[in-house]
């Protein structure tokens, strides 16, 4: 709502769909301090009032709607085609009508693109082939993002947590550590031997450390580059270190300098969301990603490509 001089807010009390709802009315006074109507404040009352209806019954609002919508890039039009609904029910939704439980469930769907693809199939004959082509690009690009999204980054407790920049290789050697450690404890448990961490699984998982930690913290783990190497992103001063070791295991460190809480907590997600993977399935996950696809091989991936891209991977 616009600030006006002669706007002023009233606690109200309206039934909705059987409902008693309570919320701040907005309403518009002349000099004189007499109401008067304005039709764009009581589109805005309308919108809101429905919204607490829509949040109190678990249906999405107005906003969350159009937030899925724009998602695939998608006219109102569009969409209503392609998840099957009428093509003017989605323009009502978005200002303000109340959808019914089942339409809800349908648009809730559609936010996961693996149901979107569903829904492209299902409805594909009201779909004309331009929009088709590009929707199902769409979908499959954020089908890759999804895919790529393994950390909760809701488990951060900003306000606690501690963040430090370190060198690459104190960071690389806390991430041997703790996979290290993580073997041990399967292998004591629950006798699972995998593999200790080796030098082309350590690059990896260097690189989503780098990559939690601009996402999360807004900052960099270390500070040297990642280079775009064949088979994925590399830090040379780690790979230099270890590449005696080949493809043959990395021993823990005996001594290591401790890392911030942040960048600790940062290192353990990335070892267990990452570190179950295959060395080998994480360069596909690397390859399919911007940041490397967007850069020459052997050259230095951009630290706000990095940043870009895991903003838009968590933020789908």
């Amino acid at each position: 709502m616009k600030n006006r001089d002669n706007l002023r807010i009233r606690k109200e009390k309206v039934n909705v769909k059987g409902k008693l709802i309570e919320y701040d009315e907005y309403y518009l006074v002349d000099e004189n301090g007499e109401e008067i109507f304005d039709r764009d404040v009581e589109i805005e009352n309308d919108q809101r009032l429905y919204d607490i209806y829509k949040k109190q019954n678990n249906l999405l609002t107005s906003f969350e709607i159009k937030k899925i919508r724009k998602k695939y890039g998608l006219t109102q039009k569009e969409y209503a085609l392609v998840i099957g609904l009428g093509e003017i029910t989605v323009h009502r939704f978005e200002k303000g009508a109340i959808q019914t439980e089942a339409v809800d469930s349908i648009i809730k769907l559609s936010n996961d693109p693996d149901n979107m693809f569903f829904l492209l199939l299902l409805n594909k004959k009201n779909i004309n082939g331009n929009l088709y082509n590009t929707l199902f690009k769409k979908i499959k690009e954020l089908q890759i993002l999804k895919k790529h999204a393994l950390v909760d980054i809701n488990k951060f407790d900003l306000d606690v947590l501690k963040f430090k920049e370190e060198s690459a290789i104190n960071v690389a050697k806390n991430i041997i550590n703790i996979y290290n450690a993580k073997v041990d404890e399967l292998v004591s448990n629950y006798g699972i031997a995998p593999e200790y961490i080796t030098n082309l699984k350590l690059q990896k998982l260097l690189y989503y450390v780098q990559a939690m930690s601009l996402k999360i913290f807004g900052k960099k783990a270390f500070k040297e580059k990642i280079l775009a190497w064949s088979y994925g992103p590399v830090v040379n001063e780690v790979y230099q270190l270890y590449k005696q070791n080949h493809s043959m295991n990395i021993d823990s460190e005996l001594s290591i300098k401790n890392v911030s809480s942040g960048l600790y907590k940062i290192i353990e997600e990335v070892v267990n969301c990452y570190g179950s993977i295959e060395a080998n399935k994480l360069i596909d996950y690397t390859h399919e990603e911007e940041p490397w696809i967007k850069t020459e091989i052997n050259k230095e991936i951009d630290i706000d490509l990095i940043k870009d891209y895991f903003n838009k991977v968590y933020d789908n």
